[in-house]
């Protein structure tokens, strides 16, 4: 099993083929570099848990997939 960032490192690698194989899809490109910034941010020092609750939101979006590990769920 993988960390929560892998996981969605791997989902997110795929929405980029997808939005690639859109061409002109706008909206997807967006929506996977929002979920990036989203975890770069996470990964910044905080220690009061922002981290782990960013994470589990952004990971949320693939929780039917079958590398989603149910202890993610919020």
């Amino acid at each position: 099993m993988g960390s929560i960032i892998e996981f969605i490192d791997a989902r997110l690698r795929e929405d980029e083929h997808t939005a690639r194989a859109v061409d002109g899809e706008r909206r997807a490109w967006r929506e996977v570099l929002a979920k990036r910034l989203i975890v770069t941010l996470a990964q910044l020092p905080d220690g009061g848990g922002r981290e782990d609750r960013l994470l589990r939101c952004v990971a949320l979006c693939w929780a039917d997939h079958a590398d989603y590990q149910p202890e993610w769920i919020l």
